[in-house]
């Protein structure tokens, strides 16, 4: 009975450890996993498709059925050409986690670049349903952009309005909706939504919503502001496409005051033409 007791206690002993160690090696799996994802998801971050790449694959090896991971995977592989294999990866993610709102969004906006509006839609509106996603503002913005395209503009328009109740400070629907605006010519309109679209960080990073703003005020024939605007777009975007836009129209308004200092319509009507985006 001894021998017995010994080798049933030596075989739970051996079992624990077994146990344990496997244990041990799926935690020491899962951080390594977490460090791959952490390096993928930075070099995602900052455009580092190669190397976001090469993390994400490892991390998906050590833990293939994190939905996160498969996310950030689908997107490195689309930044990289591989089209439908992030697709299926983005499929898997869904499967694995239906309530994974990102990659849903991700998969719709994959289905918009390709011109597949009504799967788009589809997508994005199954997204709007999940009443814990936190970035609504950006749903309701793709599907105003989805309406655009079909050219329906008032169902634009409400859904670029719908993005700024659901988070006031969404800069990127203050500016569609200032083009929607400056297009029907509703010009005082469209310079509120423009300067709006301008409002705290969204400052330093829309040169196109500056651009309209003095766009609109010229239309206003707020020629001295206009001119404002434009000059401050000139020094602090100057290597972009609108600071070269904003010198020109400096340097025709210029022309048209020298040559015609009394022809204020005519400086109107050279300002007021259609602006390119």
């Amino acid at each position: 009975m001894r021998i017995g007791m010994i080798y049933r206690n030596t075989f739970i002993l051996v079992l624990a450890f077994l146990v344990s160690a496997c244990s041990s090696n799926a935690k020491k799996a899962k951080q390594q996993s977490e460090l791959y994802f952490g390096a993928g998801t930075q070099s995602l971050m900052s455009q580092d498709f190669t190397d976001a790449l090469q993390n994400l694959v490892k991390a998906n090896e050590l833990d293939p059925n994190n939905d996160g991971i498969l996310t950030n995977l689908a997107m490195a592989y689309y930044f990289k050409g591989e089209r439908d294999l992030a697709v299926r990866t983005l499929k898997k993610a869904i499967e694995i986690n239906e309530d994974n709102s990102d990659a849903k969004v991700n998969l719709a906006s994959i289905y918009f670049k390709d011109g597949d509006f009504n799967n788009a839609e589809r997508v994005y509106k199954k997204v709007l349903k999940d009443l814990t996603y936190d970035k609504q503002a950006r749903t309701l913005y793709n599907l105003g952009t989805i309406e655009l395209q079909r050219k329906r503009i008032s169902a634009a328009e409400n859904y670029f309005s719908k993005s700024i109740k659901e988070e006031s400070n969404y800069c990127p629907s203050y500016f569609q909706l200032g083009l929607i605006q400056y297009d029907k010519k509703q010009f005082h309109l469209a310079l509120k939504s423009f300067k709006d679209a301008t409002l705290g960080a969204c400052y330093e990073t829309s040169p196109a919503a500056h651009y309209y703003q003095a766009m609109t005020l010229a239309s206003l024939k707020r020629f001295n502001e206009a001119r404002m605007k434009y000059d401050e777009i000139d020094v602090r975007f100057k290597t972009t496409d609108y600071g070269a836009k904003a010198r020109l129209k400096m340097n025709e308004l210029n022309e048209i005051e020298k040559y015609n200092p009394a022809e204020e319509s005519h400086a109107s009507r050279k300002m007021l033409e259609s602006p390119e985006f």
